[in-house]
């Protein structure tokens, strides 16, 4: 599946987080089944991500678009960085 597809479909079921603070603290606590990132996400919040993925096991996967065209997507109307993506399993605290 795409990127694209696999948040539209989280977007519907009302299975992401949005923001940086609320994912990384998600990331550590092990919520999220993935992690997208858009592609002006700074070096700095992209490392954490990785440190923390690596240790949990996360997927984190690039957005091709920047930060506005992922906020659009996730029908907001302003720019997003990082959303977390919750498995099935998991119900949505936003």
């Amino acid at each position: 599946m795409t990127v694209e597809r696999d948040i539209r479909n989280a977007v519907k079921e009302n299975r992401i987080v949005i923001g940086s603070n609320k994912v990384i603290r998600g990331v550590k606590n092990s919520a999220f089944s993935q992690v997208v990132f858009a592609s002006n996400c700074p070096e700095d919040t992209k490392k954490d991500m990785d440190r923390y993925s690596q240790l949990s096991g996360l997927e984190v996967r690039p957005f091709d678009g920047n930060s506005s065209q992922l906020g659009q997507l996730c029908g907001k109307p302003f720019s997003v960085l990082l959303i977390g993506i919750k498995g099935e399993g998991f119900k949505n605290e936003q």
